[in-house]
């Protein structure tokens, strides 16, 4: 059970590296926009995939990634403020209630079709990707460690 827990997290870290590259992309292709007040319709569609990359990895990061990691650690579910504060506390973020405002924009930008808001959003989006791809490296190296952790003990037990 835990080799297969084990298999899924390399696979979830790999899916991590992935959208954040993804997002780090669209983030330097959008850079120049975010402060235009208007945008052709290909402006928009790369702000879109912005947004949707930085919708992407922070879910990626904090339903699946996180939730994983805290089974691993056999570590109680809790809420999703928990598994926020754990994260905080591991050192994976550098300042407090940071990955608070990441979900709550997650939130938003899933939620959001008042095309008068998506200024706001896309600025937004573009202040707090760095801290959401910085949190990355962190978390790839909390898994490792975990990775390695599990692997050794499974050898002593042979």
């Amino acid at each position: 059970m835990k080799h297969e827990k084990l298999q899924w997290l390399r696979d979830e870290m790999t899916d991590l590296e992935a959208a954040a590259s993804h997002l780090s992309f669209s983030l330097e292709r959008s850079r120049e926009l975010i402060d235009r007040p208007v945008w052709s319709l290909e402006e928009l569609e790369r702000l879109e995939s912005l947004t949707s990359r930085f919708a992407r990895l922070a879910d990626l990061l904090v339903q699946r990634v996180m939730r994983l990691i805290d089974d691993l650690e056999l570590t109680p579910q809790g809420s999703l403020l928990d598994r926020i504060q754990r994260a905080e506390k591991r050192g994976w973020v550098d300042e407090p209630g940071q990955l608070i405002r990441i979900r709550e924009l997650r939130n938003l930008i899933a939620h959001e079709y008042a095309s008068d808001k998506m200024p706001e959003i896309y600025r937004t989006v573009a202040a707090l990707t760095p801290p959401l791809l910085a949190a990355i490296p962190r978390v790839q190296a909390h898994a490792e460690a975990l990775i390695r952790r599990y692997a050794g003990e499974r050898r002593d037990l042979t």
